[in-house]
């Protein structure tokens, strides 16, 4: 009875030490098992290991940041200035060919030309708003960068001096600045003339006379203006001979000649006047006094009550009569002004300034007085 209990101890202690050892081993296993499911769900968090920039590497890293947007900058403001200068070198180019064309008839050609001036009128505006706003921004750019682009500005300058030139030209072979309309004298005729009504009776003791001339042929005498009566058809001319100019008072004796200051085929601004106290009388061309004389038909007075006619020459008889054909003009004339005084060296170079016409005289003013053309003389613009 002792030894069954004895083997019954025996096994029941080695049934208890396996099963306790099954205990710790699952023990142990359900450790592993959580350990190994939580642990890769978290990331170490890093080691920041780099060393804290200092004060100088902060300023010298603003730095750098710095002059890459400066060179940025430049760089794209140098790219806008040159594609204007290359817009505004192809838009001279193509104004200057198209100026340039061989001239077609008579009628087409002055309304290209009129298209073309109207062109080139329009870009020299649109080019000039963009250099002054491209100049405006050059204020803010630092001088030490500023050379690259003060060249290109300086291109971008010539380049409006050209546009200016060609407008000046364009302006010489159309109509003088601020003018906006001519009368035209197509050929020398005893019928083509232009009859002029003051505005106030022509009695003058002093005058000043000035007008815009472009002639296609001259002769020896070819009148621009003249005032007369029946009693006396030479009061006052103005007239061509060849290359110079002739201003007569009074009778053909009373005169004062300024040479080879007039050319075909070219806009000329001519001015002239005289006193009756002293008998001074002068004549100017483009806004410049080229001869001047005194006690030339002093003490006279212009009478009133004449016939007053642009590009031909008063001959006694009524308006209409019998001219004589080679003393008629041939061109245009535009911005005739009569004065009942003498003006002054400032007042004449304004008459001939870049708003001439919109000067106006107050014994005739040119677009407020009215000119009646005749026999084929025509306004034209």
């Amino acid at each position: 009875m002792q030894l069954l209990a004895l083997l019954f101890c025996a096994v029941w202690c080695a049934v208890s030490a396996e099963n306790s050892d099954d205990y710790e081993l699952m023990y142990v296993n359900l450790d592993n098992e959580i350990d190994n499911g939580l642990h890769p769900t978290e990331d170490p968090a890093p080691c920041d290991c780099s060393p804290e920039h200092s004060e100088w590497d902060k300023l010298f890293i603003m730095l750098e940041d710095s002059q890459m947007r400066e060179g940025m900058l430049l760089q794209a403001t140098d790219d806008v200035l040159r594609r204007e200068l290359r817009t505004l070198r192809a838009e001279l180019g193509r104004l200057a060919g198209n100026l340039a064309r061989p001239c077609a008839p008579a009628a087409p050609a002055e309304a290209r030309l009129a298209r073309t001036l109207d062109e080139l009128l329009q870009a020299s505006r649109d080019a000039g708003r963009r250099l002054a706003r491209l100049e405006g921004a050059e204020a803010p750019r630092p001088e030490e960068a500023g050379c690259a682009l003060d060249a290109v500005l300086e291109e971008l300058r010539r380049t409006r001096a050209d546009l200016r030139a060609v407008q000046g030209w364009a302006t010489r072979r159309s109509l003088p600045a601020g003018c906006e309309t001519a009368i035209l004298f197509p050929m020398r005729s005893k019928k083509i003339f232009g009859s002029v009504h003051p505005v106030m009776p022509m009695k003058l003791e002093s005058f000043s006379a000035c007008i815009w001339v472009k002639a296609t042929d001259v002769l020896n005498k070819t009148i621009l203006f003249s005032y007369g009566t029946k009693r006396n058809p030479y009061e006052i001319q103005l007239y061509l001979s060849y290359q110079s100019i002739v201003l007569v008072v009074g009778k053909e004796e009373n005169k004062l000649a300024a040479k080879a200051v007039v050319s075909l085929g070219k806009w000329t601004h001519l001015c002239s006047t005289w006193n009756s106290a002293k008998g001074r009388m002068s004549l100017w061309v483009n806004q410049e006094l080229v001869a001047t004389a005194v006690e030339v038909a002093t003490g006279h007075v212009v009478p009133e009550g004449g016939i007053l006619q642009i590009g031909q020459e008063k001959n006694g008889c009524c308006v209409g009569g019998v001219f004589d054909e080679t003393l008629a003009f041939s061109g245009r004339l535009t911005g005739f002004n009569i004065w009942d005084r003498v003006l002054s060296n400032e007042e004449i170079r304004e008459t001939g300034g870049a708003e001439s016409c919109h000067i106006r005289g107050n014994v005739v003013g040119w677009g407020v007085t009215e000119i009646q053309p005749h026999g084929g003389a025509q306004y034209v613009s």
